[in-house]
């Protein structure tokens, strides 16, 4: 809950008999209240009490003077810029300022917070660059910095966070490739990058990230060709490219994945015809190749995907029927799904790989 009070003291609150947080901790602590609004907080229950880990979004561990492990305020009504000084927190694990109105820049400070393993800063309004001391965050498993106007480059600040596990980046502004060097990144599992300026081709280096399960790089202008070798990625489960500027044909060794389960390639320029290969995921739920330039028909094997129920080829240029009347019965019944070619009003109904990756 709120409770109104003006700015904190830090004299009255750091050196108060029985603070149990070191100085420069508390000085951190009560300066982040201070410039973001504290009483203004949805909640800033017990912030200038003499236990720290009695304050809200706060938790610190140690055995006489506790140090601040985790640092949890998203959606709390922060206004303000970060402050530096949030670097004196040095044993700290994980840092959730997401959600509130946060603008400025990110402190290069915190590149200094080398026990971070979680920093959570997406949905506020930081601009600027993404600082090039990040890279020295060795332990940080999971970075969120979507929603923001950030700028500049973000890539080579975390190509070597060999333990990133997640990287979500969506609706920013930056202007970038991405590099060969993300194969170095060989515990990614989350790569969410839709909408941030990326362009370019998909490197094949993509492709030995075995960890990866999730890739959403929608709304760029990444182009050429998928990677081959898209089928070495045994984790994958889903994948949306769509709203690029992608070409060439749908690579046959996307079969291989047989755990996958969505895929999006629709609104590209992607050519050839569905492989017989990918009658092998049958996992499939969501399959979307709309608006491109494909052509032949759907393979027979598709009919095995009891699972499926997003079904949309509209908008290229399949063979009429592009369904083979032996799966009919199969299109039937799945509830969402469109197959108009081009050139045609839409309509909507209810709802050989030869192991050469380029290397």
């Amino acid at each position: 809950m709120n409770v109104a009070r003006a700015d904190l003291d830090f004299n009255t609150v750091c050196f108060q008999p029985g603070m149990n947080a070191p100085t420069l901790e508390c000085n951190a602590l009560v300066n982040l209240y201070n410039i973001t609004g504290g009483d203004h907080w949805f909640n800033n229950s017990n912030w200038g009490s003499a236990d720290v880990n009695s304050w809200y979004g706060v938790s610190a561990f140690g055995p006489v003077e506790l140090n601040v492990w985790f640092l949890e305020l998203a959606g709390n009504n922060l206004n303000g810029i970060i402050p530096s000084n949030l670097s004196a927190l040095t044993e700290l694990r994980r840092m959730d300022l997401g959600q509130n109105d946060l603008y400025s820049f990110i402190p290069s400070e915190f590149g200094q917070l080398l026990n971070l393993e979680v920093l959570l800063l997406g949905d506020n309004h930081l601009d600027g660059v993404v600082p090039a001391s990040l890279s020295a965050l060795s332990q940080l498993r999971i970075l969120q910095l979507q929603n923001n106007q950030l700028t500049g480059q973000i890539m080579p600040q975390v190509v070597g966070l060999s333990a990133l596990a997640t990287l979500w980046i969506d609706n920013n502004e930056f202007i970038e490739t991405i590099p060969a060097a993300i194969g170095q990144m060989s515990s990614l599992a989350y790569f969410s990058a839709w909408n941030v300026g990326f362009y370019g081709q998909l490197p094949n280096a993509l492709t030995t990230l075995d960890q990866l399960e999730y890739l959403f790089l929608l709304g760029n202008e990444i182009s050429g060709k998928l990677p081959e070798c898209m089928g070495l990625m045994s984790s994958l489960r889903q994948v949306d490219l769509s709203g690029n500027q992608l070409t060439g044909q749908l690579p046959e060794s996307l079969g291989f994945l047989t755990n996958f389960n969505f895929i999006s390639l629709n609104d590209n320029q992607l050519s050839g015809s569905i492989p017989a290969s990918w009658s092998q995921m049958t996992l499939l739920q969501g399959f979307y190749l709309n608006n491109n330039r494909l052509t032949g028909l759907v393979p027979i094997g598709f009919g095995e995907m009891s699972l499926m129920n997003q079904f949309f080829l509209n908008g290229n240029d399949f063979d009429n029927p592009v369904i083979p009347p032996e799966i009919d019965a199969w299109y039937q019944q799945i509830p969402n799904k469109s197959i108009t070619p081009q050139g045609m009003s839409e309509t909507l109904f209810y709802a050989d790989f030869d192991g050469s990756c380029g290397f």
